[in-house]
């Protein structure tokens, strides 16, 4: 199974983005029933992706959906950005730049404030992707299925 990874990879790249519309992006952390929806789509997209593992394991897309369920639910990635005092969402949201090292003119701490806000974003889903990947790839391979 040398081509798990890269299929996991693949799999977890369209049900995340290519099948996740606004609805669901904007709203999988506030309601049950539009993250279980986006979960669904997510698990059949790394199902279908990571077949071999599908068709010799039932219990594969049980560890798919209830892996991802938490961490899109819950938004896991931010708590774990704010536990660590990295670049969380949360905290731009609340705090925007309160906080901006630099004394920067008016205008110039405007285009920093957005700055952070993108890079926050990557940072967000740059955590947020390790999770989901980290979480099925562990799973499978303390299940003996990788």
């Amino acid at each position: 199974m040398n081509d798990f990874f890269p299929n996991l990879l693949l799999g977890h790249m369209v049900g995340d983005y290519l099948l996740q519309n606004n609805w669901m992006a904007m709203n999988k952390s506030g309601s049950t029933l539009k993250c279980a929806v986006h979960c669904g789509l997510y698990t059949i997209a790394v199902s279908i992706a990571t077949w071999s593992v599908s068709l010799a394991h039932w219990q594969w897309p049980l560890l798919v959906f209830a892996s991802h369920f938490p961490i899109d639910r819950w938004s896991l990635a931010d708590k774990w950005l704010h536990l660590i005092r990295g670049r969380a969402l949360s905290d731009f949201m609340e705090r925007g730049g309160e906080n901006i090292p630099f004394e920067y003119p008016d205008h110039r701490r405007e285009n920093y404030k957005m700055l952070r806000a993108a890079f926050g974003g990557v940072v967000y889903t740059a955590a947020d992707n390790t999770m989901h990947l980290a979480a099925m790839y562990w799973g499978a391979r303390l299940l003996g299925w990788a």
